[in-house]
């Protein structure tokens, strides 16, 4: 995903202020590498977050003075020091006859990552991981749990698949069900504000998929016969 980047649309987030996943940095500053692992622990799975360096807080590219290989050296050194590894990809991006470097920094899939701490970004600041920060990280290097995860608290389409002889009965849960909560054993699935009306299913029993009808993500449970 990330290799795909255009230089138009890096642009258009080195531009854009209301991004909380774009940092800038002129080439002096030198203080990359907590960006680096607060964007990994903190993008959005199936995205990614940018830190453009030689760019002012304006958004424009600061005036040519910039020794990119030396530049790049530097940073490179950095990144190695972040464990475990992230995949960057680094792009120049030109402007009005300036130039910029853009690290594109993708979703950690095993994430938490540290150089010292674990850094997180809340809102336009990076700072260091809470405890539950850090478990909610770890528990995320699955991916399946890492995706139901991602829509926690959100309503899903929720799908009862029952084994007959000629293939899976299924049935639909009324109302509106949304994801309570999940970890790497149990997924918590509610239907309503009361916490009698929440169910405790095995991680294993299900699959997870887009019902493409409601374009809602899809929750199928596996129930056993008895």
């Amino acid at each position: 995903m990330t290799s795909n980047v255009s230089e138009r649309e890096l642009l258009l987030r080195m531009k854009n202020f209301e991004d909380h996943f774009v940092e800038r940095k002129t080439s002096s500053d030198g203080d990359w590498l907590k960006t680096i692992v607060g964007f990994a622990n903190s993008t959005p799975i199936d995205s990614y977050s940018v830190l453009f360096i030689g760019v002012l807080d304006s958004g424009e590219i600061e005036p040519p003075k910039t020794d990119f290989d030396k530049l790049q050296r530097k940073l490179n050194q950095q990144i190695k020091n972040i464990q475990p590894p992230i995949e960057c990809v680094q792009r120049i991006v030109s402007e009005n006859g300036r130039q910029a470097l853009a690290v594109i920094v993708p979703y950690g899939s095993r994430r938490p990552h540290f150089s010292g701490p674990a850094f997180t970004r809340h809102g336009s600041e990076t700072i260091p991981a809470t405890p539950d920060e850090l478990s909610q990280m770890t528990v995320a290097r699955n991916p399946k749990l890492a995706r139901i995860l991602a829509h926690k608290g959100e309503h899903v389409h929720v799908v009862n698949s029952l084994p007959t002889p000629h293939g899976p009965y299924e049935t639909y849960w009324t109302g509106a069900p949304y994801i309570y909560d999940c970890n790497e054993s149990y997924i918590t699935i509610g239907n309503g504000s009361d916490p009698r009306d929440r169910q405790d299913f095995s991680l294993s029993q299900i699959d997870i998929g887009t019902n493409y009808k409601t374009n809602q993500f899809q929750i199928t449970i596996h129930r056993q016969t008895r």
